[in-house]
This record gives structure tokens, sequence and C-alpha cells, in this order.
């Protein structure tokens, strides 16, 4: 990420320079080209002890002169171009690195920090429920409560976690040969139990082989099939074709200015739905690290997320 941005910045200054460059050397060069040609040499004076063949010699060599000049000036300010860009190119770097340096010291702090967070939480969380199952299971609303909020406190620490361990992660996991369709069927048959009066419909090759990160993909598909569920109203549909996977529903649509944002952390559309906003983040994330790519398309009926991989 922050290598992507010390490269834009550098890119950008590089590409106004090359602007400012080419129109400035561009336009001197032309002036010069331009006087010359309209100025041709002035003619010798005739006089009679110089003889035509001299004058003619003369003039030649003037604009010969002339010539080598110009191309004299050519050199010099591609030279010089090449010089300032090289110039410039240092200065970028440098100045590039110095600006980038406190946001990514600020950034990996937060990542140690939400990584550390999340591992001492772990500890009092599992302790809190394990005391929980010792007092017995009773009906009481509040017993309930108490452990739907532990399994919701648990997720959002292990989301977490996922994130922090996923961000900055450049190596990628390792790709065997696997049948797509036969995962998403299993995928699918772990959410089943949740459907309830939801259908879902896959549509499916018979056999699909791809060389793939297999958990990794797995994770997404969990990610988009459990945010499809949560939104859904009646329906979802899985759809694979030629390295494309794509999960529709048919509950509340996106403004188009939002589904980017969808993909932020801690970011939801609807504010009274499940979920602590971090499912999407950490698809983005894992799909940007194999090299896939991962966007949200809505219309007046549908929401879809596409993974090509």
């Amino acid at each position: 990420m922050f290598k992507e941005l010390r490269n834009n910045f550098i890119l950008t200054n590089m590409v106004i320079t090359t602007i400012i460059l080419g129109v400035s050397f561009g336009t001197i060069f032309a002036v010069t080209a331009i006087s010359n040609t309209n100025n041709p040499p002035k003619e010798l004076p005739n006089r009679p002890n110089i003889s035509s063949e001299w004058r003619e010699a003369m003039i030649e060599e003037i604009e010969n002169d002339r010539q080598v000049r110009i191309e004299r000036l050519g050199i010099t300010l591609v030279l010089v171009a090449i010089m300032t860009e090289l110039l410039v190119f240092i200065t970028s770097y440098y100045m590039a690195e110095n600006s980038i340096r406190p946001v990514k010291d600020a950034y990996n702090k937060q990542k140690e920090f939400i990584a550390n967070a999340s591992h001492e939480l772990k500890t009092p969380i599992a302790v809190a429920r394990a005391n929980f199952e010792a007092l017995g299971t009773t009906e009481q609303p509040w017993t309930n409560n108490v452990d739907s909020e532990l399994d919701r406190a648990a997720k959002l620490v292990n989301d977490l976690l996922v994130l922090a361990r996923t961000d900055g992660r450049t190596e990628k996991s390792a790709k065997k040969e696997v049948d797509i369709a036969k995962l998403l069927k299993k995928r699918e048959q772990l959410i089943v139990a949740r459907l309830g009066d939801k259908k879902i419909r896959m549509d499916l090759p018979e056999k699909a082989n791809a060389k793939i990160a297999e958990s990794d993909f797995a994770q997404i598909v969990d990610i988009l099939l459990d945010n499809a569920v949560k939104y859904s109203k009646t329906k979802i549909e899985v759809f694979l074709v030629d390295g494309v996977l794509t999960v529709k529903n048919d509950g509340k649509t996106i403004p188009a200015e939002k589904l980017t944002k969808v993909f932020d952390r801690f970011y939801q559309t609807d504010k009274t739905a499940e979920g602590s906003g971090l499912g999407l983040a950490i698809a983005k994330a894992v799909a940007e690290r194999n090299g896939w790519k991962i966007r949200a398309e809505s219309d007046k009926k549908t929401t879809s997320f596409i993974l090509e991989f």
C-alpha cells in the first residue's frame, strides 16, 4: 500500500516535470529553428576581387554553421531535460519516503495495537464463556442475551485479528488445483441452516478447476454468502463463469456513491443490521493479497458482489 502511494507520488511529479520541460524546451527549440529558417544568411558584398564560387562557399559555410548550432541546442536541451528528470526523480523519491514515513509508522502502530488488543480480549471472553456454561443452561431471556453477546464479541475479536494479520502481508498463500464448483457447493451446505424462508440458487458448471489459494478463496466466499444471507429478502443467487464469481441478493440496493465504501472497515449501509462491518474489508484485503479483484454492483432490485480470480 505505502509502496504504491510512494510510486504514485513519484510518477505524478515525473509526469508534471516532463510536460513542463517538453513544452518549455520544445518552444525554445522551435522558436530558434524558425528564426534561423526565416533569416537566411545575407549575401556577401559583391566585390571585384571576390569570385562567385568563393562567395557561394562562404554562404554555405555560414548556413552549415547555423544548422550545427541548432543541432547543438537540441542536444543541450535534451541533456538538460534528462538531468532535470533525474534530479526530480531522486528528490521526489526522498520526499515521498520522508512524507510517508510518519503515516506508515502510525499505521503500523495502529495495526500492532489492534492485533495486541484482539489477542488480549480473546482470553477474558473465553473465560467468561467457560464460566457462563459452567453455571448450567436455563431458559431465562437474559442468559440467551449473554450467550449471543459473547458470540458477537468473539467474532469481532476474531475479525480484528484476521484483518490485522492480513494488513501489510505481501506473501501469497500456497496455490493448488481446486474444483471451484465443488468448493462452492460445500460452502453452500454450511449456510443452509441459516436461510430460513430464503432461497439460494447456484448456477455452476459441473466442474471448474483453477489453481488458487483454497483457504483464502473459501474465506471470501463465506463472507460474501454471510453478507447475502443477512441482507437478502427472499433469494440469493450464485454464478460462476470463466473465473468470475458473482453473489447476488435481492436486499436493499446500495447507492452508487457508496459502492466502494462498503469495503471500508466498520462501514455498514444498514446501521441496524447485525455484524461489525469488517467482513467485506477482510474479503477485499484477502483478494488483493492474491491479486484478485472484488467489487460491488447494485441496481433497483439486486446487489451483487463480484470476485475476479
